[in-house]
């Protein structure tokens, strides 16, 4: 008997809530689509809109700097300009600025001094030298166009040349404002709100949905630099409690020198509205389509529900029984062919089963006596390994202390020949009589600081060789002045530079003794590869920085670097350059050990201009 299934687990309920899934995830990929190819769309819009403002506002210049230049070189081929009474430059001044519709007019002697002007915000007597559009006039005697910035707004002048009898004689310059008048014009063509922008400040604009003209920025000084530096780009800012997408650009006078910016700024009350329209209108289209296709699924599922009830049913006996029986389903569909190759199956299986059973006790007693052996070969692989590596380390250790003791045998050199020297002297004084306390004290306190210095070196060598049990708090610093404490005298006699570049004093955990015979050994091997090769002012550069939180040492010189078909195999056991000298093989493939497994960190080389650079990162 089969017990009764729970209908969130029935096949027709499943099948049911994939299709909805599916159909929910093809609106919701539809709605993603379509929303972003209509906000595409409504941004190319909004782009038209901004380059057609841009475009006009240019035109809009491009046509008064024609008109401009035509009348400043019409006027100044009168002889009126020439006249030296000033008031009667002033009237016929305001009878052209009358007739050419100019608001400003500017007449200047030849050093830039203003003669006469109408319109302006200068006196007569200021000078206008500084200007480009009137050192440019003077210097090429050619007429110019400019686009400057006079009464918070700005204002489009032309020059010309006023010629006398001889060189010239004055300058003669014909302004236009552009100013709120004309951006209300291009706003009516475009729906767009505009403002002329200079030194980050409102020259002029439209009413942006109020009343009066902008006082200021609709926008911050960030947004409005961001906007600037990417003409394409666009942002969405908010004024008198209204959405607008802006944009800026730069606005040019006629020699493409930037004179100032416009903003562009597009009402998003219209684009909300129609999205908005859209999106309801494909959400209502799919409730429509998601319900018929739900009821149609149901209705054709549901008629393969019995069928499917008694193979359930079937096979649930089967399970409960242990057993393989016929299933009786005999429906010309896929479901009949499933219970027929059921049955067909459980014939079969009930014949390999048996074969099974048997093949898997053989094959359990092979595996168990397999991995018996495989363990144990493991082992032996393992202890191999291991008695290997601490015969290398070992190896890596005796080579290491026959340096240590090289370099301990050159360091005791000087004091035992100091002591040799203080005691012989002492003796030939005493022979000779000569000998007073004085004399004694002192040569005996120079034995003793000798005596005493031999000790010392003894102590650093014990201590370098010493190994950590645990991590100990330290710095580059700390670790680079006990290894040159050994170290630097060597490399003094044989005329190698240490060059120190501390510029990390930061501390951190580690075992130090394992790091001084890393930074030991990588110092012998510069220093053998810059006597073996006899280098010219040789030096090794210890260098410590951080970056990106991690503390790192870098140790360079200027023996040639590493050969570059040999570079990836330097850290390999047993593989040297000096096979034909004293290498061992080990000091590097031990450093690299050293640093990669037990502290954690980072060993590696590279080639620089000079020579090699090892870099260690913990």
């Amino acid at each position: 008997m089969s017990k009764k299934i729970i209908f969130y687990r029935k096949i027709i309920f499943k099948i049911f809530i994939l299709i909805s899934l599916v159909l929910f995830g093809a609106f919701g990929i539809n709605m993603i689509l379509t929303n972003k190819m209509l906000d595409e769309r409504i941004e190319q819009r909004i782009l038209s809109d901004f380059d057609l403002a841009y475009n006009t506002t240019r035109n809009f210049i491009n046509l008064v700097s024609q008109t401009s230049q035509m009348w400043a070189k019409d006027v100044a081929s009168h002889s009126e300009l020439l006249d030296s009474d000033r008031d009667r430059l002033k009237r016929y001044l305001q009878e052209k600025k009358i007739e050419m519709s100019a608001d400003s007019i500017i007449l200047l002697n030849d050093k830039g001094d203003i003669l006469a002007q109408i319109g302006s915000e200068h006196i007569v007597d200021d000078s206008l030298a500084y200007r480009d559009i009137v050192r440019q006039t003077i210097r090429n005697q050619t007429q110019t166009t400019k686009i400057a910035r006079e009464r918070e707004t700005f204002i489009l002048y032309s020059s010309a040349i006023v010629k006398g009898e001889g060189d010239l004689s004055r300058v003669l310059m014909v302004g236009y404002f552009i100013n709120d008048i004309f951006l209300e014009n291009i706003k009516n063509n475009t729906h767009l709100e505009l403002a002329l922008i200079g030194n980050s400040a409102v020259m002029s604009s439209t009413k942006w949905g109020s009343s009066q003209n902008l006082a200021k920025l609709p926008i911050s000084y960030l947004q409005y630099q961001n906007l600037l530096k990417n003409p394409k780009s666009t942002s969405q800012t908010r004024y008198q409690d209204r959405l607008y997408i802006v944009n800026v650009r730069e606005l040019t006078d006629r020699e493409s020198l930037t004179s100032g910016s416009i903003l562009l700024a597009y009402p998003y009350d219209t684009i909300a509205k129609e999205k908005s329209r859209l999106s309801r209108k494909k959400l209502f289209i799919f409730y429509v389509i998601i319900s018929v296709s739900l009821i149609l699924i149901y209705i054709v599922v549901r008629k393969y529900l019995k069928t499917i009830n008694e193979l359930t049913d079937a096979i649930e006996d089967i399970s409960a029984q242990k057993t393989y029986r016929d299933i009786d389903i005999y429906t010309k569909d896929e479901i009949g062919l499933l219970a027929y190759s059921f049955n067909q199956m459980g014939s079969e299986l009930n014949i390999l089963h048996t074969d099974m059973q048997h093949q898997i006790e053989s094959k359990t007693k092979k595996l168990d006596e397999l991995n018996k052996n495989l363990e144990k070969k493991v082992e032996e692989e393992v202890e191999k390994n291991r008695q290997k590596d601490k015969i290398m380390h070992f190896q890596s250790r005796l080579a290491q202390m026959g340096e240590m003791l090289s370099m301990i045998a050159h360091q005791w050199r000087q004091p035992l020949s100091a002591i040799s020297s203080a005691s012989a002297g002492l003796e030939l004084k005493a022979e000779l009589g000569k000998a007073d306390k004085d004399t004694i004290i002192k040569q005996s306190k120079n034995i003793t600081k000798y005596t005493h210095f031999l000790s010392e070196t003894i102590d650093d060598f014990r201590n370098f060789f010493r190994a950590d049990k645990c991590e100990i708090e330290t710095s580059y610093s700390d670790i680079i002045t006990s290894v040159l404490s050994i170290t630097e005298n060597s490399l003094t006699n044989k005329n190698i530079s240490i060059i120190k570049e501390f510029n990390s004093e930061d501390r951190f955990m580690t075992y130090p003794n394992e790091i001084r015979q890393v930074i030991l050994n990588l110092i012998k091997n510069a220093e053998d590869i810059l006597v073996e090769k006899s280098v010219e002012d040789p030096y090794i550069k210890i260098v410590t920085h951080k970056s990106n939180n991690k503390d790192i040492l870098e140790i360079s010189d200027n023996g040639g670097g590493v050969p570059v078909e040999i570079i990836d195999k330097i850290f390999d056991p047993y593989f040297s350059t000096k096979l034909n000298r004293d290498g061992t093989g080990l000091g590097l493939y031990m450093s690299k050990t050293i640093i990669d497994e037990h502290c954690h960190g980072e060993l590696t080389v590279s080639n620089t201009k000079d020579g090699a650079l090892f870099s260690i990162t913990l």
